[in-house]
């Protein structure tokens, strides 16, 4: 920390990484039942996840009240009590969850005045995948004061870097010397280069956004055939080429479908050689994450697959289906 915190404020279901270090801020982790309930480092306090579908706080005012909890939790450690606030600027494991209108100003507001830096986890949403903007939260007029960002600026090669605040870095350089001798190398530094050079010429950001528009209203138009086979689309969330359809088997209750979800990640792999995952805390989400290049034509075999599916989910037997691992 720049100014003497200890104390981590972090998102219920949050994932950011694999070290020790991050999975102690990473609940979607450390809650895990193998832990026993004892994974949770006494450092880190999690606060809500900004959930519009199933949280407390779904209205117009959801940005305000959620970050009421991380307002709280600065609060509770009194004036530079804490270190830092970690959130994924879209919260993939959680479900595909994009924070709510005013969310990280709130948020961003209290965690400074205690004192903390505010970190921005931009591994799966950075680089244009929200098409509009080259990072996620753009989205939200903020400016952390760490962005972390990985895998999609090496396209496959292994890459990833830190960008921070000139106040933090210089707080970094006066500490202990860093060296790292696998901190770099030339060839992950062009493929990072080509990356950055081919979104902007080939247009990808915007196409992102175009392709994602259009794939995210024709899922809400599959969700709207409710008399046939749309009932179980309980609702589709996202931006750009991040997409989240969240299955449940009764649309009043929000019971999730999750094993349904199984059986069509399944069936979507299977028989049509496309790839999705799942995701959220009841592994009912179907998560829709494609290269930037991703295209209409794309999406719409996307759409034509997952209605047949659909459709012929409502005469199979989902007695024996398991958790499909992705």
């Amino acid at each position: 920390t720049t100014r003497g915190g200890s104390r981590c404020l972090v998102v219920e279901h949050a994932y950011h990484g694999h070290t020790s270090a991050v999975i102690g801020l990473s609940p979607y982790k450390f809650d895990h039942r193998s832990f026993g309930g004892r994974g949770q480092p006494e450092w880190v306090t999690k606060c809500p996840a900004p959930d519009l579908f199933r949280g407390p706080h779904r209205g117009a005012d959801a940005g305000r009240r959620y970050a009421e909890a991380v307002a709280e939790a600065c609060a509770a450690e009194g004036e530079g009590g804490v270190c830092a606030f970690f959130i994924e600027s879209g919260m993939s494991v959680a479900g595909v969850l994009l924070p709510p209108a005013g969310y990280l100003a709130s948020c961003y507001e209290a965690v400074r005045a205690a004192g903390g830096v505010c970190v921005a986890d931009e591994v799966q949403t950075g680089l244009g995948r929200f098409g509009t903007c080259w990072w996620g939260f753009e989205q939200q007029g903020v400016v952390p004061d760490i962005v972390t960002m990985g895998k999609p600026m090496g396209n496959g090669m292994p890459l990833a870097a830190v960008v921070a605040t000139r106040r933090v870095s210089d707080a970094f350089a006066a500490g202990p010397e860093y060296f790292n001798t696998f901190g770099g190398n030339p060839v992950c530094a062009a493929a990072g280069l080509a990356v950055l050079e081919a979104i902007e010429r080939d247009g990808l950001r915007a196409n992102a956004a175009a392709t994602g528009q259009w794939l995210r209203a024709a899922l809400q138009a599959l969700r709207a055939e409710e008399a046939s086979h749309g009932a179980v689309v309980g609702d589709v969330r996202g931006a750009g080429l991040f997409i989240g359809v969240e299955f449940v088997r009764e649309r009043a209750s929000r019971e999730p479908a999750a094993a349904e979800t199984s059986w069509l990640c399944s069936r979507l792999k299977d028989e049509h050689r496309i790839l999705t995952s799942i995701d959220g805390p009841h592994d009912n989400v179907l998560v829709i994450k494609p290269p930037l290049c991703f295209s209409r034509s794309d999406a719409e075999q996307l759409v034509h697959a997952l209605r047949s599916e659909l459709v012929g989910m409502r005469g199979a037997d989902l007695a024996g289906v398991t958790a499909t691992p992705t």
